[in-house]
């Protein structure tokens, strides 16, 4: 059976009805958290809102609906691992500030005018995912939960292929694979983070970018 629900991720209370809807069927086992918007959406105060905050509300949430072989992967982006020269106490921030607080950090308030406002809080935000997640796995362990994240490089969907034929072309030819990734790719690594074989994997992160961070890292430093 499937059962379909509108849910606001910016929203906690709505993500929590969502998290207790589910939990009534049964215990949990999975959780995937795939919500999130693009660069492209054209606004960093939503990008925030959902790929950011968003994150949190599902991670606090199921934690609440959590036991004892529950798994929950967040889809993140190869782009938290390119804004990894942050601050710490923004990064510390990031991880940990509670959820009313999380989007008053001043490096949070990205003014409308600026031209790369939606990547840099696209970047702040998967950012932000990454650490989250790292911070959230030990009060997932005390529940007997685990929690991980993915983060996709290029990957052929709609949304992708839409930074595809802008920003994001540069990436797909500084991939050592030397393809754009496919929905497959993505599927694999978090069927892999939900299953048994990884039961000894918490509070990490899969990057499948085809190597695109990688050569980015190595090449910086040739340069």
């Amino acid at each position: 059976m499937v059962e379909i629900s509108q849910v606001d991720v910016s929203d906690y209370d709505s993500v929590s009805r969502f998290a207790q809807a589910a939990a009534s069927h049964g215990p949990i086992k999975a959780v995937i958290h795939t919500a999130g918007l693009s660069p492209s959406a054209g606004c960093a105060q939503k990008i925030l809102e959902v790929d950011l905050l968003g994150t949190v509300n599902a991670l606090d949430a199921f934690l609440e609906v959590a036991q004892s072989g529950t798994s929950m992967v967040c889809v993140a982006s190869m782009a938290g691992h390119m804004g990894s020269n942050l601050a710490s106490e923004l990064e510390r921030h990031l991880a940990t500030a509670s959820r009313d607080q999380l989007l008053d950090h001043p490096a949070l308030k990205i003014d409308k005018a600026d031209p790369h406002g939606t990547a840099r809080a696209y970047g702040l935000s998967k950012r932000g995912n990454l650490l989250r997640v790292q911070a959230s796995a030990q009060a997932w362990g005390r529940v007997g939960g685990r929690v991980n994240s993915v983060s996709p490089g290029v990957i052929s969907t709609s949304a992708g292929r839409q930074e595809i034929n802008g920003p994001a072309a540069k990436f797909i030819t500084l991939s050592p694979v030397g393809r754009v990734g496919t929905p497959q790719d993505i599927v694999n690594a978090v069927s892999f983070l939900v299953s048994a074989e990884s039961s000894f994997i918490t509070g990490n992160d899969i990057l499948v970018d085809g190597g695109v961070v990688s050569s980015l890292q190595w090449d910086n430093l040739k340069a």
